[in-house]
C-alpha cells in the first residue's frame, strides 16, 4: 500500500472512530427515555384517576339505590294508607296524596341521576380500557427503545475497539516523518488527506497545477495540494480506469 493511500485509510478510520464515540457519548437517548417515562406516568395518573372516579360512582349509585328502595317503600305504604286506611278524612287524604306526589318526584329524580351515573361509569370504563392499552404500548416502547439503545451503544464500543486497533496498525505501518506530517495537517485542517479527481482537490475544490499532476503521475510517495496543502490521493474511480 502506498503511503498516501495508507494515510487516507488512517484518516477514514479516525473519522469512523469519532462517529463511534458520538454514538457512545450521545446523551439524547436519556432525554427520550425520560420523556417516554413521563408520558407513561401521566397516562397512568389519568388511568388511576378514572379508576377512582368509577369507585366513587359505584358508591354514589349504591347510596341512590338504597334511597330508591326507601322511597319506594314509603310510597307503597302511603298508597296503602290512602286506599285502605284514610277513610273519608280529607285532611289525611290530601297529606297522603302530597307525600306520594313528592316522593314520586324524588324517585324520578333519583332514577334519572342513577341512569346518568351508569352512563358515566360506562364512559369511564371505555376510557380506562383505552388508557390501559396505551399504558401497555408505552411500556413496551420504553423497554424496546432502551434495549435497542443499549445494543447500539454496545455495538459502538465494539466497533470503536476494532477501529482503534486498525488505527494503531496503520500508524505502525507508516514512517514516522510522514505520520508527523499527517498529524500536523489533520490538526490544522481537520482533514489531512484529500482525493484528486478531474484535476481538482476534494478538500479545497480548487484545480491543482500541472506540476502537481505530474508528480502524481510519477507516483511520488507524498504529493500535496498547491492551494490547501493537503496530501493528495487519486480517486478510486481514476485508478480503476487506469488499471483497465
Amino acid at each position: 500500500m502506498k503511503i498516501a493511500e495508507a494515510l487516507l485509510e488512517l484518516q477514514e478510520n479516525i473519522e469512523k472512530a469519532e462517529r463511534a464515540k458520538k454514538i457512545i457519548l450521545d446523551g439524547s437517548y436519556l432525554y427520550l427515555l425520560r420523556k417516554m417515562k413521563k408520558e407513561f406516568e401521566d397516562t397512568k395518573e389519568k388511568y388511576n384517576s378514572k379508576v377512582k372516579l368509577i369507585t366513587s360512582i359505584k358508591n354514589e349509585y349504591a347510596t341512590i339505590s338504597k334511597e330508591l328502595k326507601d322511597l319506594t317503600t314509603k310510597i307503597e305504604k302511603d298508597e296503602n294508607d290512602l286506599y285502605n286506611n284514610s277513610g273519608s278524612d280529607i285532611k289525611a287524604i290530601n297529606a297522603l296524596q302530597n307525600n306520594i306526589k313528592n316522593n314520586k318526584n324524588k324517585l324520578k329524580a333519583l332514577e334519572d341521576k342513577g341512569i346518568d351515573l351508569l352512563e358515566m361509569e360506562e364512559k369511564y370504563k371505555l376510557e380506562i380500557e383505552l388508557e390501559k392499552a396505551e399504558l401497555i404500548n408505552l411500556k413496551n416502547n420504553f423497554y424496546s427503545y432502551k434495549e435497542t439503545t443499549a445494543k447500539k451503544i454496545e455495538d459502538g464500543k465494539i466497533e470503536l475497539e476494532n477501529i482503534n486497533e486498525k488505527i494503531e496498525m496503520l500508524k505502525n505501518s507508516i514512517p514516522a516523518n510522514y505520520l508527523e506530517l499527517f498529524e500536523g495537517k489533520l490538526k490544522e485542517k481537520k482533514q489531512a488527506v484529500a482525493k484528486i479527481s478531474g484535476g481538482s482537490c476534494s478538500g479545497c475544490k480548487m484545480k491543482v497545477s500541472a506540476m502537481t499532476m505530474d508528480k502524481i503521475a510519477k507516483k511520488e510517495e507524498i504529493v500535496t495540494c498547491d492551494n490547501c496543502g493537503r496530501i493528495l490521493v487519486k480517486d478510486d474511480a481514476i485508478k480503476l480506469k487506469e488499471a483497465k
